[in-house]
């Protein structure tokens, strides 16, 4: 009976965090959905743990070095093609964000209180980040 359904493909959501503020990135132009913010995201690659997939997607989007501290929730997308794993994730070098182009329109390190002054967001993001993390975040 299932096995008609697709295959999920399993992508990380990286809450990069530096103190009290957290890494939010405008996807680029050329992105499937332009000018949405979201955190550093990106799909696994075959094999390697969700811990690897943030510290590679945070290095290749914005130049960034992360400790993933913990993984925090799990979801699947509204067009059920990815599995999304979330995880709080700790600057570990510089702080000075090298943004890919072809992914990263724009970035701003953000409080946690200003993420709702965003325009353009993903339903169920704004849903995480508004009850959600701030109840599972240490």
């Amino acid at each position: 009976m299932y096995h008609d359904l697709p295959k999920l493909s399993h992508a990380i959501v990286a809450l990069i965090h530096d103190g009290d503020e957290m890494l939010l990135i405008e996807r680029s132009k050329t992105d499937t959905y332009p000018g949405y913010w979201s955190a550093v995201t990106g799909a696994m690659d075959v094999g390697e743990t969700q811990q690897a997939a943030c510290i590679r997607e945070a290095r290749e989007e914005v130049g960034l070095q992360v400790k993933p501290v913990r993984k925090v929730w799990e979801s699947v997308t509204r067009r059920a093609s990815f599995v999304l794993h979330w995880w709080q994730c700790d600057l570990a070098g510089p702080r000075a964000v090298v943004a890919d182009p072809a992914e990263v329109g724009d970035y701003r390190w953000v409080r946690e209180a200003d993420i709702a002054k965003f325009q353009l967001m993903f339903s169920d993001a704004r849903w995480f980040y508004s009850d959600i993390y701030p109840r599972v975040r240490r």
